[in-house]
């Protein structure tokens, strides 16, 4: 029997007797085997038939340090009386054995991964700046020289006065100097958007202001920042999920809730930091984030990316919006300290 097939054996038997020594009628163990999903049901026990709704329900969390890996949920006969506090030392013994395992199982399973893709974050973020040097270096200097060419063929018309060949082409380079304005306007406006903010040796919270003014400059919106209390230092890979999230929460409330202020709060708690970007703005119907139905679709790719980043450090992304009420954008990372 392998490692999977027997531990599904052990929480079964264990749940089975705990639901006849508690008399339940019916008991559930939910556990969040994958970090990326949701909690998934891994032994049931149905000693009788409840009327739906009828059933009193008893549910103890499951945690693994900071966070709820899933739920022990035990449903009881109208007429039965519920469980005494001494009688539960068995159910919190099996939640008690079930964090550990689920715990020990991350550390085996995703642990390798997850270190494996929080380093990829911070060599992916190297290979940005790479390309983005290399847009500068090339495209951007070939469109300033065609721009130098436009100056001095304006420069040549002018010379040769009022005739019939300066009245014709002169239009035609004026909007051609526009439209090269324009285009290396959005390309700085764009490389802006990526430029480096010197991770490793700023600080989480100049980083954090840092954008919130280069929003302010590239948009003319107001961003209201609020850090609260001191925050600890972390690891390169969460300071980097942080700034990318941040950046493209505010440009999507920038681009789609239609207002000009946004609200953003940061704050270490309980071994955690976390993140709130908040706009009042029209609203949308969030797709879902999580689980088998998770959206992969191409429109969400700005969500999907937030949500990438925000997992591979191992955190929790919450957007919550409807159509009229504003959006609301949570980002909980672990706030372990650098080393």
């Amino acid at each position: 029997m392998n490692t999977t097939l027997a531990l599904a054996d052990a929480y079964q038997r264990l749940l089975g007797e705990l639901s006849r020594r508690l008399g339940a009628a019916r008991a559930e163990l939910l556990l969040r085997i994958d970090p990326r999903l949701p909690a998934q049901i891994v032994a049931r026990c149905e000693n009788a038939d409840i009327p739906a709704g009828a059933a009193q329900t008893l549910e103890i969390p499951i945690s693994e340090g900071a966070i709820e890996v899933g739920r022990l949920r035990i449903e009881f006969a109208p007429e039965s009386p519920l469980p005494q506090p001494s009688e539960l030392s068995m159910a919190q013994a099996l939640v008690e054995l079930a964090a550990l395992l689920v715990e020990d199982r991350h550390q085996h399973t995703w642990g390798p991964q997850l270190q494996a893709g929080r380093r990829m974050l911070a060599v992916t973020e190297e290979e940005l700046q790479r390309i983005i040097l290399d847009i500068h270096d090339g495209p951007v200097q070939k469109l300033f020289a065609v721009s130098s060419h436009l100056a001095l063929a304006q420069a040549r018309l002018d010379e040769h006065g009022d005739t019939a060949l300066r009245r014709e082409i002169e239009p035609i380079i004026e909007r051609m100097n526009g439209l090269m304005e324009s285009a290396l306007q959005e390309i700085r406006a764009t490389l802006s958007g990526f430029r480096l903010a010197e991770f490793e040796m700023r600080p989480l919270p100049s980083v954090l202001r840092g954008l919130a003014m280069q929003h302010e400059a590239l948009t003319g919106n107001q961003v209201a920042l609020e850090i609260e209390n001191e925050l600890p230092p972390v690891e390169l890979p969460v300071k980097i999920a942080l700034y990318r999230v941040l950046q493209e929460a505010l440009s999507n409330s920038y681009r789609h809730a239609g207002v000009d202020r946004h609200e953003v709060r940061v704050r270490a708690h309980e071994g955690w930091i976390e993140l709130i970007v908040v706009d009042e703005g029209r609203g949308f119907d969030p797709p879902p984030l999580e689980g088998p139905g998770a959206t992969e679709r191409q429109e969400h790719i700005g969500l999907r990316g937030m949500r990438e980043r925000v997992h591979l450090v191992g955190g929790q992304l919450q957007v919550l919006s409807r159509p009229g009420h504003g959006t609301r954008v949570i980002v909980r990372v672990p706030a372990k300290e650098a080393v």
